[in-house]
């Protein structure tokens, strides 16, 4: 292991040994006399002006990038407002617009909404869509998660208290992924498992924490099944509801969770701050949005060989079949979220690109792509950020984790957990889990990282940016073919198979890529095709877009990225290293703080 790390060597000489501990080997010698703040500075170095070695020795053989890094960007308009007045346009907006994961313009009049609510929604905000709704002739009904759980306020508070303790740069907190998106059944037996094999990282995930009463305790523990549990209780008692927006991400899970109502499902709801509603992702044109959209998924069907690099070191390729391109291209719709990988398309009923959030009625084949090589790099997830960590993979599945401080262990860690690479997954080809699944990519470039996010150690928002990749892995059908089912839900096998098994049973370990260059090889002329590139989404440059864009203005404004993340010796000044992949936390928590403070270098109107 290259082992780099920002502490003094004097801890590596004289630290306490808890080598006994770790007899699976997913920490170095040296890792094993740290103590666990130092754990978690343990990065793997990168210089970018290297990719060109590293593609030769990845074997890349695509044109690569074309053009410079771009300056970093953060949109300046934005501003707080002050009242409900000046929320309203904003508002008016939002009920309107079709697009992406938060359609609320796909209701009509009469029919009635409910949108669930977490306890932090602000009330301004949701007054504002109410009555921008109502405007529109729509019922909506806003009610918090925990009123339909029937819990009090004050206790989900006092939960919410005792457990802020995470901030910027505790990527550990990604493990966690394996029980949501993951659906690992039993995760008591996984956590305790996780704190067997090493007790200094499960107690860094997850605290002891100490709640005031039993009751409480057990509330914090199984929160999310009871608004399960609740949403689909308050529509069984409510068939007057018709369409449901629930959740800032993770559609198909919301699916599973609504069982029998999961048609109403129309998408999530994101306007939860003033972050998204004051952005121009509500005003986006739709019509501009659906085109994109299309052109990114015009040439999958075509496509042979895929290579995907990023100035932070990912540099990888995948090969396709015919059928396998095809089910790619049936399957990789999903509004504002783009599959860019046959895996993730697969398994499911796809959703319909004319009629969406309507399920076609032809189930997709499992696809496992076998033939990836190459390396991941990352500093971000869904959950935080983390010292640069690289992915290692041969012919599809993991083999090597480097670097990422404690979430880079806690991965290094599961991939050796009991039978995870041994029985192979109802509905796949292949044994094991840790094959590379998702590739999911957002497409409205006025979407960006929310600073407030980075202040309480989460980071959900990057993954709307267009052209931002998240990758994660897993052997996921999300979808089970039985006919016996509705469309929408998991497999009874593969549920079954997960409880006999103490196995997840979906997709987990996310890595967001933030400038990704993106290049598909046709198959019948060689011809490559730049799908992204430095984050670009590059349907945008396209002269059909660009004509529609024309009808709402300057189409350069309207296709404009605002935001391109601060990476210093990439798109800002400064060293790599040094600045940045060795403690990514800081310097996001230290532009978090700029952007609110308005003293940033790059906020741009």
């Amino acid at each position: 292991m290259n082992l780099a790390i920002r502490i003094p060597l004097i801890f590596l000489l004289f630290g306490f040994s808890y080598s006994s501990l770790y007899a699976d080997n997913h920490l170095s010698p040296e890792q094993q006399k740290m103590t666990i703040k130092e754990r978690n500075l343990v990065y793997e170095p990168w210089n970018p002006a290297d990719m060109e070695q590293r593609r030769k020795d990845i074997g890349l053989i695509g044109p690569g990038t074309q053009t410079p890094f771009p300056e970093a960007r953060f949109p300046g308009y934005l501003e707080k407002p002050e009242n409900i007045d000046e929320l309203m346009p904003q508002a008016r907006y939002a009920v309107s617009q079709k697009g992406g994961r938060a359609p609320l313009g796909l209701v009509e009049p009469g029919d009635i909404v409910l949108i669930p609510l977490p306890h932090h929604a602000d009330p301004m905000v949701t007054e504002a869509v109410t009555r921008a709704f109502n405007a529109r002739r729509v019922e909506v009904r806003f009610i918090f998660e925990y009123e339909l759980a029937g819990i009090s306020r004050a206790d989900l508070e006092t939960i919410q208290e005792i457990k802020n303790v995470f901030k910027a740069g505790d990527g550990q907190q990604e493990l966690n992924y394996l029980r949501t998106t993951g659906a690992f059944s039993n995760w008591d037996e996984a956590v305790r498992w996780t704190r067997e094999k090493d007790p200094e990282l499960a107690d860094a995930t997850w605290p002891q924490f100490k709640y005031p009463t039993e009751e409480i305790a057990q509330l914090a523990k199984n929160y999310p099944s009871l608004v399960n549990a609740a949403v689909v209780k308050y529509l069984d008692e409510h068939p007057e509801v018709n369409k449901v927006f629930w959740r800032t991400g993770g559609r198909p899970f919301a699916m599973h969770a609504l069982k029998h109502h999961a048609t109403k499902m129309v998408g999530n709801y994101t306007y939860l701050n003033n972050f998204d509603i004051m952005s121009k992702v509500p005003a986006y044109p739709s019509d501009v949005w659906r085109m994109i959209e299309g052109k990114m998924i015009e040439p999958m069907s075509y496509t042979d060989r895929v290579e995907v690099t990023d100035p932070e070191g990912s540099a990888f390729f995948f090969e396709l079949t015919p059928e396998e391109a095809s089910i790619w291209s049936q399957g990789s719709y999903l509004q504002g979220h783009i599959f860019m990988i046959p895996s993730q398309s697969s398994g499911i009923y796809p959703f319909s690109f004319i009629e969406y959030p309507v399920q076609e009625n032809k189930w997709l084949p499992t696809v496992q792509v076998t033939t990836a090589n190459g390396i991941i790099a990352s500093s971000n997830s869904h959950a935080s950020n983390h010292p640069r960590m690289e992915i290692h993979f041969t012919d599809g599945y993991v083999k090597k984790i480097k670097g990422g401080g404690l979430y880079g262990d806690g991965f290094r860690l599961w991939l050796s957990y009991p039978n995870i690479n041994d029985v192979t997954w109802p509905f796949q080809k292949n044994p094991g889990f840790w094959w590379l699944f998702e590739a999911g990519t957002g497409t409205n470039p006025k979407y960006f990282k929310h600073p407030g996010e980075m202040l309480i150690g989460s980071n959900l928002s990057e993954r709307n940016a267009g052209g931002v990749i998240h990758w994660s892995f897993g052997a996921e059908v999300k979808n089970g073919p039985e006919e016996d089912k509705e469309k929408s839900a998991r497999s009874p096998k593969a549920l079954e198979f997960g409880k006999d098994n103490n196995l997840p049973i979906g997709h987990a370990m996310h890595n967001h890529i933030l400038l990704p260059t993106y290049q598909m090889r046709l198959r019948d002329s060689g011809n490559w095709v730049t799908a992204i590139e430095h984050g670009q989404i590059m349907a945008s440059r396209d002269p059909e877009v660009r004509a529609i864009a024309s009808r709402y203005g300057d189409p350069d404004e309207i296709l404009k990225r605002d935001w391109i993340p601060e990476l210093p010796g990439i798109t800002s000044p400064g060293n790599y290293n040094d600045d940045y992949a060795s403690d990514p936390g800081t310097h996001w928590i230290r532009w978090a703080n700029s952007i609110f403070d308005g003293t940033n270098a790059y906020l741009s109107e």
